[in-house]
């Protein structure tokens, strides 16, 4: 069976910031690797299907560094949203773009450019069995579930029946979505085993992902029928001008928390969403600070990272689980525990007009 992967790589990423910008979002950051978390995505993608079959989604201001990082990918195979609307929209607009490639056959796997898995194998090996899911339940939408390792409450929650269909190890019928509990309650889901991390990940045929958004989002379908017309008049501007009215909404809401057949692959992937800079440190850290061509220096401390993107000599003296990141306009320091406050900061310098920070 043929699969099509789709790459959903246009979020603007703030909550990395200074180093990541509205010009340099997360999925174009490497940390100091040899290949960015775009790059590694597509990596992922190439080992399920051929690069014909890979396709990227992303905002129109990233055209050009799309097709710098990932050369390999043809210019048709780019489908681009003129500003963003939330991933209901940007999900029923590549679909629709699939089919009128006539893909509408294929199940596609809508797929995050910014994610790291320290368990690539089965990761990827659980991603190759999605369709085999799809192939026995048309009628259905697969997602992905992370084993939860820690009462994390930031995160939202999959609620199987703990049963595992026939014939598949690790996969559920999904019963509800449980979003962001506080810590007593994600300890109990953890006690359950019947509770995953809701990883994002969605694979269906594009036609029956567009049924279910007709049947609980008809208004932004109704937006998504006139995008379709435009298109089969060759209208992108048109197309464009109609993208930029459908509604803002999620397609958790849109459609997993409604649809009545869905089922969840579950593993233990090693998955993080490089969510902020705490995060950034337990995976890229682990050996130490980044600096590419400064000098950093620690003196009676612990548990402290420097991201020194510059040539300045930065130190850190009698500090603990402290994040220091500088770039050549801007200097960063949190606690680690309060790393995911820099939204606020982001939301200040909004506020304040410093565009050129942002």
């Amino acid at each position: 069976m043929n699969t099509t992967v789709v790459i959903m790589a246009g979020g603007g990423g703030t909550r990395l910031w200074p180093l990541s910008r509205h010009k340099n979002p997360k999925q174009f950051l490497a940390f100091g690797e040899e290949k960015n978390l775009l790059q590694k995505t597509f990596e992922r993608a190439k080992l399920l299907t051929p690069i014909s079959n890979i396709f990227v989604a992303t905002m129109s201001e990233y055209g050009e560094r799309i097709k710098e990082t990932l050369s390999e990918v043809s210019e048709d195979n780019i489908f681009y949203e003129p500003q963003r609307r939330d991933n209901a929209a940007a999900m029923a607009s590549a679909a629709v773009r699939l089919m009128l490639k006539g893909k509408e056959k294929e199940p596609v796997i809508f797929m995050w450019a910014d994610h790291v898995f320290t368990d690539e194998e089965e990761f990827v090996g659980d991603l190759k069995r999605m369709p085999a899911i799809l192939d026995q339940n048309p009628n259905s939408i697969v997602i992905m579930g992370h084993v939860p390792t820690t009462p994390e409450t930031g995160l939202g929650y999959i609620e199987t029946d703990g049963a595992s269909v026939p014939g598949f190890k690790d996969v559920y019928r999904v019963k509800s979505f449980k979003e962001k509990p506080d810590r007593a309650t994600a300890e109990t889901y953890i006690m359950a085993g019947t509770y995953y991390w809701n990883l994002g990940y969605v694979l269906s045929y594009p036609q029956y992902l567009l049924d279910e958004l007709q049947k609980y989002e008809p208004e932004l379908m109704k937006g998504i029928a006139s995008f379709k017309a435009a298109l089969e008049k060759g209208d992108e501007e048109e197309a464009n001008r109609i993208y930029g009215t459908l509604p803002k909404t999620s397609i958790d809401y849109a459609v997993l928390e409604r649809t009545p057949t869905l089922f969840a692959i579950t593993g233990d992937y090693g998955w993080s969403d490089v969510g902020n800079w705490s995060t950034v440190h337990d995976v890229f850290g682990i050996t130490g600070d980044h600096v590419p061509r400064g000098h950093n220096i620690h003196v009676d401390s612990e548990n402290n990272y420097i991201y020194n993107a510059t040539d300045r000599a930065i130190s850190m003296v009698g500090m603990k689980n402290t994040i220091v990141v500088v770039t050549e306009d801007a200097i960063l320091v949190t606690a680690k525990s309060d790393a995911y406050k820099v939204k606020d900061v982001v939301a200040r310098l909004e506020k304040e007009g410093k565009t050129e920070l942002l």
